[in-house]
């Protein structure tokens, strides 16, 4: 006989929500429907910036732990991202013309 007792599940058993998946795709209906033109470059063109974003933030917390151990080519990828990002937000902005 097992005797263990059934345990109800937890919070860390359960299945994620559907909540961050519903939160995006309302945000791009909202900026198809709404935005015109704009709005599907927008959502074409949003993903690269979140990505940029990310690169520069994990080139900006390697730097901080092996700044005298970057070459002179990681440096210069650092350097061109953020040169990148600082263009891309501009032109989303609308600060920029492309």
């Amino acid at each position: 006989m097992d005797t263990t007792a059934h345990t109800p599940p937890t919070d860390a058993n359960e299945k994620p929500g559907w909540g961050l998946a519903a939160l995006l795709s309302g945000a791009l209906l909202a900026c198809v429907r709404h935005g015109g033109t704009a709005g599907w470059w927008i959502a074409l063109w949003a993903p690269l910036l979140i990505l940029a974003a990310l690169v520069t933030a994990y080139g900006w917390s390697v730097s901080a732990r092996v700044r005298f151990r970057m070459g002179p080519w990681e440096r210069f990828a650092l350097l061109g991202t953020h040169v990148g990002l600082l263009l891309g937000g501009g032109i989303a902005v609308g600060l920029l013309d492309p």
